[in-house]
Parts: C-alpha cells; structure tokens; sequence
C-alpha cells in the first residue's frame, strides 16, 4: 500500500477546495458560476457531492490552479514551472496556458525519447555483457 505524503494527501478534495478557497480569500460565492452554485461548492466542501468533471474545470480556473492540483492537492510540473519563471498560474489567459502546455509537452516528449535510448542503450550493453560472460563459459 502506497504511503501518504504530506498534507495534500490526507486532505479530501472538499478539504482541500476549501483551503484553497479560503487562502485566496474567495468565498463560496466568489467561487460559484453559472451551473456551479455556492450551494454546491458548499456540499463539495463537506464531501457531501463529487463534483462534475465541468465543475472541477470552472472551479480550478477560479482558483488559479489546474485541475489536477485540485484533484491531488500537488502542483502540477507546469504550474511549478510557470512558479519557477516568477508567474502565478492563475494569471495566465487561456491563450497562454496553451502555449505554455504545448511547450511543455514537447519537452516532456524529448526527454521521454532520451531517457527511452538510453534504456535501449542499457538493455544493449546488458546483452553484450550476457553474450561476452557466455563466450568465456563456452571457451573456459
């Protein structure tokens, strides 16, 4: 079984909407928009209703954080590099965030594909090696 780290992971996600609320001083109808009441940010804050995948969406972007910030409390790679630049994510306009996800995507493919050669890298060696340690089997 996986162990919890830190505090994010202990929280619910009503908890953790909540906080994330109250730090930015927001209320729950600061929060609310169309089809998302302050009423039903209230029951997502007692965990009394899993919120929609819409809702998640509207109220992450209220809250200045990614949706999967939201959902696991821990910020994304993007949001910590937007953080890293000096920017706070929420300021972004929507135009940007795509930039700044298609940017990151194709760092994340470069880098998956120099980390996959040099798996094949070290699988090859690792044949190499099998092969040479066979070799002197046979010839010894």
């Amino acid at each position: 079984m996986p162990r919890k780290r830190g505090r994010a992971n202990e929280e619910t996600l009503g908890q953790r909407l909540k906080r994330l609320r109250l730090q930015r001083e927001l209320s729950q109808r600061d929060l609310s928009s169309p089809g998302v009441s302050y009423a039903y940010i209230s029951r997502v804050e007692s965990d009394a209703r899993t919120p929609s995948v819409k809702a998640l969406r509207k109220i992450a972007n209220k809250l200045g954080v990614t949706v999967e910030h939201l959902e696991t409390g821990e910020p994304t790679p993007t949001e910590l590099g937007v953080a890293d630049a000096g920017l706070e994510f929420g300021s972004l306009t929507k135009a940007e965030v795509r930039e700044i996800r298609a940017a990151a995507a194709e760092g994340a493919r470069q880098a998956a594909r120099r980390a996959s050669e040099t798996v094949i890298e070290n699988r090859r060696e690792a044949e190499r090696q099998r092969l040479r340690k066979r070799l002197e089997d046979l010839g010894g």
